[in-house]
C-alpha cells in the first residue's frame, strides 16, 4: 500500500483533528509546506499501532514535538502529515527504520541512521 495525500493538520493558530485515516498500524511523515500543499517537506517519520489516535495527538498538542510544530507555525508553514497502513505495527517500525536509513529527517534527531 503507498502513502495516503498530504493531509492538513494546522495552519497559523488552527489545528484540524476531525477527519485522519484508520484505526490500524501505519507509519507516517509529518511535514511542512504552504497553505496550499505547496513543497511540502517531510521532516519527521514514525511509527504507530494507530494512527487515527497518534495524529489526533500531534493535532491536539503537537505531542513531544509541540516547541518545533508551534515555532513552524508562527513562521508561517502550514503541518501536514502523510502515512502507509502497514499490517502491523513491527511492519510500521520496520518501515520507519528503512526510512531512516535511507533519509535525514531533522525532526528525528535521536533516531537518524
Amino acid at each position: 500500500m503507498g502513502w495516503t495525500q498530504p493531509r492538513k493538520i494546522a495552519c497559523g493558530k488552527e489545528w484540524f483533528d476531525d477527519s485522519f485515516d484508520r484505526a490500524g498500524a501505519a507509519c507516517y511523515e509529518l511535514g511542512t509546506g504552504g497553505p496550499r500543499s505547496g513543497n511540502i517537506q517531510w521532516h519527521y517519520v514514525g511509527e504507530t499501532s494507530n494512527e487515527r489516535k497518534r495524529i489526533q495527538t500531534y493535532a491536539r498538542s503537537g505531542s513531544h514535538l509541540s516547541s518545533i510544530i508551534d515555532w513552524h507555525l508562527k513562521e508561517g508553514w502550514t503541518l501536514y502529515y502523510r502515512a502507509c497502513a502497514c499490517s502491523s505495527k513491527a511492519d510500521a517500525k520496520k518501515m520507519q527504520d528503512n526510512l531512516l536509513d535511507r533519509n535525514i529527517y531533522d525532526w528525528n534527531t535521536m533516531l537518524n541512521g
